[in-house]
């Protein structure tokens, strides 16, 4: 993979929604290389080019592109959804989701149509969670200025919160308790620009991101790094 990242191809698009349509194994095989040269390989090219920003974030995150890049074919064992074919395709900046829990991760994802990016929790157990508040309550300065950096890339808050307020939340600031009371949190933003995705401006976009992310990410990880100093 010499190449730098320069964009996908539109037509690689059109591709995945038509071998979304189609629905079958025997259509995918018809398109798998043109879906692969098109838009799997380009964005393993571009996981590759942000290594050097993402590891200085943080030197454990995985970095083997064939890793960071999602499949085109659902694993439908457990869902409801039985189609076989996504027409989306993302990249994932993490560490190993199997060594690790309370995973921060950063991502970038691609539809037809639009993309987006963003950073969050992978998940997160009880114990976790206790964890996480006890840092906050005692680091609200320090998320806070993570959180204005969400405004920079005009990343906008998902967040799944407990109906009660969480023992102590009384002693953190109002502006935060939400993310205090919460079950899992992540930023993302939406873009339609799709230009950038095909010109390969996209990229300097996503550096500029990831910069504004890393705040957020390292204060998770911070978080992270407690639980396992703790022995949960």
């Amino acid at each position: 993979m010499a190449n730098n990242f320069n964009g996908f191809d539109p037509d690689g698009f059109l591709l995945l929604e038509l071998n979304k349509f189609n629905d079958s194994k025997e259509f995918y095989e018809t398109v798998k290389e043109d879906i692969k040269s098109k838009i799997i390989t380009p964005m393993r090219q571009l996981a590759l080019d942000l290594s050097e920003e993402l590891i200085a974030v943080d030197d454990k995150m995985v970095l083997i592109p064939t890793k960071m890049v999602s499949r085109i074919r659902r694993d439908t064992r457990y869902s409801k959804n039985k189609e076989m074919y996504r027409s989306n395709v993302w990249c994932m900046f993490m560490r190993n989701k199997h060594e690790w829990r309370f995973m921060p991760c950063m991502w970038f994802e691609v539809f037809p149509d639009s993309y987006s990016y963003g950073v969050g929790l992978f998940h997160a157990q009880p114990s976790d969670l206790e964890t996480f508040r006890e840092f906050l309550l005692d680091n609200q300065d320090e998320f806070r200025y993570a959180l204005r950096q969400m405004d920079v890339v005009g990343a906008y808050p998902f967040i799944d919160t407990f109906k009660k307020d969480k023992p102590g939340a009384e002693n953190v600031e109002e502006d935060i308790r939400k993310y205090y009371n919460s079950r899992y949190f992540l930023f993302s933003y939406t873009g339609t620009d799709m230009r950038k995705v095909f010109d390969g401006s996209i990229k300097e976009e996503l550096i500029y991101a990831i910069r504004a992310f890393t705040p957020m990410y390292k204060f998770l990880l911070n978080v992270t790094e407690e639980i396992y100093t703790k022995g949960d």
